[in-house]
């Protein structure tokens, strides 16, 4: 297959004046993100399940913890990577196609990675304690992380030179991105229910869907009663 530069407005060379990386390098580059992706979506799936169905603890714990705070700093988030990763589906696609190897310029990418650290910086670091609060703060955070991820991989996939490798790192991009939104559904909904137990109303803050993803419930945000625990509607 024929090679080619990526254009030169993509994502610019690394600035220590690295040489550029062989396909071995970008192959364990990117099979090390896949993994530490899948690890950490796993974990932030699994604590959001788990956390949810533990939502039910007695009121007195859901109102001591700080759900208000959280709720709030989520909205902000939520508000700064929607639009984010309604621009990544241009160019990394939710419907099972294949990217478009001509990579968007460096402003855009900078601009999602910056929307990106601002968002992480709603959250900080998560309580290191067990409660359902944490595993909801624990799971927006991590997800914060692998949509920082996708956001890094994609621009990685820029500098490849070989069009297959872009390819692939750009599908890998596109996983992490997936990943990133599941996981945030995942704690979305437990965020939803430490809401309701704690006497508030329902918070639908989930990112825009990719399949995977879990939807909220059928209630109307801020009154209502709550749909059931299995029931799911379309998408706020």
């Amino acid at each position: 297959m024929s090679t080619r530069k990526p254009p030169s407005d993509t994502v610019p060379e690394t600035q220590d004046g690295a040489a550029p990386a062989t396909a071995a390098t970008w192959w364990l580059t990117a099979c090390s993100l896949v993994l530490v992706g899948a690890l950490v979506a796993a974990s932030v799936v699994f604590l959001g399940r788990d956390g949810a169905g533990s939502a039910a603890a007695p009121a007195g714990e859901a109102a001591a913890a700080p759900v208000d705070d959280l709720v709030e700093h989520t909205r902000m988030a939520v508000e700064g990577l929607t639009p984010i990763v309604e621009d990544m589906e241009e160019f990394l696609p939710t419907d099972g196609s294949h990217p478009p190897l001509d990579t968007t310029d460096a402003a855009t990418v900078n601009s999602w990675r910056t929307g990106v650290q601002e968002a992480a910086g709603h959250f900080g670091d998560p309580p290191s304690d067990a409660s359902s609060h944490s595993v909801a703060h624990t799971g927006l955070t991590s997800s914060v992380r692998l949509l920082s991820m996708a956001v890094e991989t994609y621009a990685k996939a820029a500098q490849a030179e070989d069009e297959e490798l872009r390819m692939d790192v750009l599908h890998i991009a596109m996983d992490l991105r997936n990943e990133a939104v599941v996981s945030w559904s995942a704690a979305a909904t437990q965020l939803d229910l430490l809401s309701l137990e704690a006497g508030g109303e329902h918070v639908h803050l989930y990112l825009p869907a990719v399949p995977g993803a879990l939807r909220p419930d059928g209630a109307e945000e801020g009154g209502g009663d709550p749909a059931p625990a299995d029931g799911h509607g379309d998408d706020h």
